[in-house]
């Protein structure tokens, strides 16, 4: 059908134009705003040509999304910046969390849509990291030009790790769009700028996510033959490269470091002793939501954003949002297990297709759990990947259990 066609090439092109548009506007920050704007568009469009021609079925999931967004939406309109609130707040989590329908949607029509995305997307992140290291652009404060990110954000690492998970799901279904080979070593090379960049966050939630993923796996031995691969690849090229991460190292542990982790310890403390002084309103329902500079400035003498999301949630919309927040999870881990289940019973092709993604889908959870206490919720590219990926693979899911109706 022509409305699957429009849908499914849209939603595909989704993870490599957030990729796009971070790197340009890193580049060209004087277009920064116009650039968002269109990325904004963009996927507002997505999700609009969902509702209008699938329309939000009304599944336990689907009624989650909806009442979360409403939720922060309100908490929003009682907040002292209402711009700051509702663009890096509501905007950025509505859209992420609505990419989730709009993936099993995509699962249902078509099966690895979410792969070549995620390779291009790792491909597109070493590029510019090669082209960073020969030109020298775009070294941040506290990399002592050690190491060139050029246009990457923060959050490129993180991204890699999402699509070193996809990748890894692909070997085991035997779904490789490319040669073995070209995709091992986009694998090693991606796995080796996460180690490159020393963001401690992102590698603990890609060791993490693959620890998961190895539990639930029905392919064990081959998994761990192919990790043994990648770490014997990882080996190689560290060693022929261990001054640059020496000097990487040394620049990820200055003391300037060191103070924003220091700081990140403070923030929590400082959330517990602000909500201890509240009302029983605010302990519940939060204050000043996704605009907690406002009220760190007092503990920080500067308006310093949160940068937990376990604190920036809990202090923005209190305890209940915070349950809610934790609640997603739970829902995105009992429909995948239910599906699970029902799979048990069916043969072993079927059976092995679910229980993969179902791996997966672990996997990104506690990846992204992990991740969340580094901070992730304000990169609006890595939650929509995120998403997007777990959405596919519910999908993929209900497709080959006969199940698309359910959505």
């Amino acid at each position: 059908m022509i409305k699957d066609k429009v849908f499914s090439r849209w939603v595909i092109a989704i993870p490599v134009l957030n990729i796009l548009m971070d790197i340009t506007m890193n580049f060209f920050p004087n277009f920064k705003t116009p650039i968002g704007v269109f990325r904004l568009a963009f996927m507002l469009g997505a999700i609009l040509f969902f509702i209008f021609f699938y329309g939000l079925k009304k599944t336990k999931l689907n009624k989650f999304i909806v009442f979360y967004s409403v939720f922060i939406l309100v908490l929003t309109l009682f907040t002292s910046n209402l711009e700051e609130s509702f663009i890096d707040g509501f905007l950025k989590i509505t859209i992420s969390l609505f990419m989730i329908p709009l993936g099993i949607r995509l699962g249902q029509i078509r099966y690895d849509a979410i792969l070549k995305p995620m390779i291009w997307v790792i491909g597109i992140l070493l590029l510019n990291y090669i082209l960073s290291q020969f030109f020298k652009l775009g070294v941040s404060v506290y990399e002592e030009d050690s190491f060139y990110k050029g246009g990457a954000t923060a959050s490129a690492p993180i991204i890699i790790a999402l699509g070193v998970l996809v990748i890894y799901n692909a070997f085991n279904k035997r779904t490789l769009p490319y040669a073995k080979w070209i995709v091992m070593i986009l694998v090693i090379a991606g796995m080796f700028v996460i180690l490159l960049s020393v963001k401690r966050g992102a590698i603990l939630a890609l060791g993490v996510g693959l620890v998961f993923y190895f539990f639930n796996t029905s392919k064990k031995v081959s998994s761990t033959l192919r990790l043994g691969f990648i770490v014997l690849g990882l080996l190689i090229v560290g060693l022929q490269n261990s001054d640059v991460f020496e000097s990487r190292v040394a620049a990820r542990s200055t003391e300037r470091n060191e103070f924003q982790n220091e700081n990140r310890f403070k923030e929590t403390v400082y959330v517990i002793e602000e909500l201890g002084k509240s009302n029983i309103v605010q302990v519940v329902f939060g204050k000043e939501a996704f605009n907690s500079g406002v009220v760190m400035t007092k503990y920080f003498g500067r308006p310093r954003q949160l940068h937990i999301d376990y604190n920036l949630i809990l202090l923005g919309t209190g305890v209940l949002g915070l349950m809610l927040f934790m609640f997603l999870y739970k829902l995105l881990y009992t429909t995948s297990k239910k599906l699970r289940v029902k799979s048990l019973i069916m043969d072993n092709e079927i059976k092995n297709f679910v229980i993969e993604n179902y791996a997966l889908i672990l996997a990104c959870i506690t990846l992204s759990l992990v991740m969340s206490i580094s901070g992730g919720l304000q990169f609006v590219s890595y939650r929509v990947m995120l998403f997007l990926i777990i959405g596919c693979s519910i999908g993929e899911m209900q497709r080959k259990l006969h199940l698309t109706k359910e959505n």
